[in-house]
């Protein structure tokens, strides 16, 4: 009891706390497993190609990619609807023991077996696992309240945030492609079986807190699931600060992942640096979002969570702004050099380090958001509805961000999301004071 009444938590007692640690090594696994799934389809998918010599490669590599990406936003909604009648370590259990068949699938398919066939099969269990991996997401989201003391959430956010971004970077960009490398695709293949079933194994031991008690009805079941998407986005519609949280985590998501999709072009057409030195941006910007998560608590502690993520937001837009204007400041003291200079180059850095920061600023305080305002009962549903959003928003960065490079050069691109983003966190600013809030 002495714990809740403490004023504000630490990242330590996040971490002395049993239940969430175990929930929060299954997010870490988990996630980690299922980008590595993601990676592992993409190279599935080539193989089958250069196997049969197929001429639509991009093609067949990019239904894959949609195999994946669309289900977050057909599936979202009901998933949060669904979520918020069953109990949460339920959902964990049975997704995770889902993914780990669908991954048992992709073992099967053979040699072989014809190009048709192959790829077709390929979608068809990826869909379907991106469909029931839908359901982990709200599931994960709405539990962490439910084994943290409220003055704990904002460090067991910025963790759960600094985990999704290590698994993403882990599973797709670092151990998928290594360790298929070294050992093969269908010995990873297997790997990740282990890691889902061990995940469903930790599961069981997160605390089973029954779902919020429920009116009885009459109203068939596709009634009430209308009646519940519609319920959790009236209550998104009606609590301001709901929408402000899943408008600033859609705009962060949108605006980092078109900064992703532009980072190589960024390094090779603005420094001047081979494509795959990429790491000279992510590992400051890694290095970053750790600064931020050790301190996202104690500064969202002082000036709120709203203002924290004010702040957030507005220091991104600067520091897009500043990156896509290096090499123009690097030309202004350095005419007619022919390549930029290696201060521009630690410069560019140092940028990428503090936007982590400012991402981290921005998404634990949100996410915080979106669970304290959020009524119980209705909390899955309110992170089915942010789901969805944010994975539609984030097709504008798949779609556009290369075609607008094309058109306008990576440097102008930056500057023009950075004065968005900046934009928007000043009015917000600005406005804070007038309405209250603090």
């Amino acid at each position: 009891m002495a714990e809740h009444t403490r004023p504000r938590g630490r990242l330590l007692d996040v971490l002395r706390n049993r239940p969430f640690l175990r929930l929060w090594l299954v997010q870490a696994l988990s996630q980690t497993g299922q980008n590595m799934v993601n990676f592992a389809v993409l190279i599935l998918v080539a193989g089958i190609v250069q196997q049969h010599q197929i001429s639509q490669a991009n093609t067949a590599v990019g239904i894959a990619v949609l195999s994946f990406s669309v289900p977050a936003i057909l599936f979202a909604p009901v998933a949060g609807v669904v979520v918020e009648r069953a109990r949460k370590r339920t959902v964990l259990i049975v997704t995770n023991a889902l993914r780990g068949l669908a991954v048992v699938g992709f073992v099967l398919i053979g040699d072989d077996w014809r190009a048709l066939l192959a790829l077709s099969t390929v979608y068809a269990i990826t869909f379907i696992s991106g469909t029931v991996g839908q359901f982990f997401g709200p599931a994960l989201g709405a539990a962490i309240p439910e084994v943290v003391p409220a003055k704990d959430t904002v460090h067991a956010n910025a963790l759960f945030n600094l985990t999704f971004t290590a698994s993403q970077l882990a599973g797709f960009a670092a151990l998928g492609p290594l360790l298929i490398k070294l050992v093969g695709l269908d010995q990873v293949l297997v790997g990740i079986i282990g890691i889902f079933a061990i995940c469903a194994v930790l599961s069981v031991t997160i605390p089973n807190r029954p779902p919020a008690a429920r009116r009885s009805t009459e109203e068939s079941p596709f009634r009430r699931i209308v009646h519940d998407v519609q319920e959790g986005v009236l209550v998104i519609v009606q609590t301001p600060v709901l929408l402000k949280a899943i408008g600033y985590l859609s705009l962060a998501t949108a605006s980092y992942l078109m900064v992703a999709v532009l980072g190589p072009e960024f390094i090779s057409g603005v420094l001047g640096l081979p494509q795959q030195d990429f790491a000279f941006i992510i590992a400051p910007a890694g290095l970053g979002v750790l600064v931020g998560v050790l301190a996202v608590g104690r500064i969202a502690g002082r000036l709120g969570p709203e203002r924290t993520i004010d702040w957030g937001v507005t220091a991104a837009g600067i520091l897009l702004v500043l990156l896509g204007l290096l090499a123009s400041i690097d030309r202004i003291f350095r005419p007619g050099a022919t390549s930029v200079a290696l201060a521009t180059i630690v410069v560019a850095g140092m940028l990428a380090a503090l936007l982590g920061v400012a991402n981290a600023f921005i998404l634990a305080p949100s996410q915080s958001l979106l669970q304290s305002a959020s009524p119980p009962h209705v909390r899955a549903r309110v992170y089915g509805a942010f789901f969805t959003v944010s994975n539609a928003v984030a097709f504008i960065p798949i779609i556009f961000a290369g075609a607008l490079a094309d058109l306008f050069g990576v440097a102008k691109v930056l500057v023009a999301i950075g004065a968005i983003l900046a934009a928007a966190g000043l009015v917000q600013l600005l406005r804070l004071p007038k309405s209250g809030r603090s």
